[in-house]
């Protein structure tokens, strides 16, 4: 997808569309919806100087876990933390099982749901 702001619609709709078709219930869809939205918008605010201006989301689904990838190309840029700011990382790892991995040729997010992720959490 293209770096632009345009393209985290995209990537909401059609991450819906595709999930809405699966296994998981409405929350979850949900839920992974607005982590990867989350990371998507990292992207757009942090990467700074990528090598190509685009960014690459990857889902795959099977029987019992779907996990979302969103990578990109860019060099992590931190941002001043202000009150209303500095909680989407928190936000993703709440959502899904959340995994960051920063290297110099770019980030990657892997957001990991399996079935059943709800029923643990709110029991534990």
């Amino acid at each position: 997808m293209p770096s632009t702001a345009l393209s985290l619609r995209a990537v909401r709709r059609d991450l819906r569309g595709c999930l809405e078709s699966t296994w998981l219930p409405a929350d979850d869809v949900e839920d992974l919806v607005l982590a990867t939205s989350e990371a998507v918008s990292n992207v757009l605010e942090h990467a700074q100087h990528p090598t190509e201006p685009f960014f690459d989301v990857v889902l795959s689904v099977v029987p019992d876990q779907v996990t979302i990838t969103v990578r990109d190309s860019g060099q992590w840029r931190d941002e001043p933390s202000g009150t209303h700011r500095g909680r989407g990382l928190a936000m993703m790892d709440t959502l899904a099982e959340t995994t960051i991995l920063t290297e110099a040729r770019g980030t990657t997010v892997t957001l990991r749901h399996r079935a059943g992720r709800r029923a643990a959490v709110a029991s534990g």
